[in-house]
């Protein structure tokens, strides 16, 4: 509690950008300027205006309504994340705690060699292992 009296500005800012992308998600159930996938070559880079608020990219898609179906998707990885780390962690710091100092010890290194390897690397090797999706 201390360390958020001293930065009420940061909690403040955090606490607003997290409501701005919960609320972009919202909207985007009910509504998107333009369907975020349809492309209209004729509508391509255009800069924002009364139609493409955002603009357009260079396949002629609305720059907003990829925004806001975007903000859906990160708060879906987002809580998928969460949720695959209290799955996997909260047993692992049980179980380390319950065995002791040597369940301590091979817990902490099994996290060292998970975070030994790049990210782009462990999903090559997932990815070898298990084969490409579909």
């Amino acid at each position: 509690m201390r360390r958020l009296r001293r930065l009420p500005v940061s909690l403040l800012l955090g606490g607003l950008l997290t409501a701005l992308v919960v609320g972009a998600a919202l909207l985007s159930l009910v509504w998107t300027p333009f369907p975020a996938e349809q492309v209209r070559v004729v509508a391509r880079l255009r800069p924002p205006g009364p139609v493409h608020w955002l603009g357009t990219d260079h396949f002629g898609r609305d720059v907003l309504s990829m925004i806001l179906v975007g903000a859906r998707n990160s708060l879906a990885v987002g809580a998928a994340a969460v949720a695959l780390g209290a799955v996997l962690g909260v047993p692992l710091g049980l179980a380390a705690s319950a065995w002791g100092r040597w369940g301590d010890e091979a817990v902490a290194r099994l996290g060292d060699l998970l975070f030994a390897f790049p990210a782009v690397l462990t999903a090559i090797l997932l990815t070898a292992a298990l084969g490409a999706g579909r």
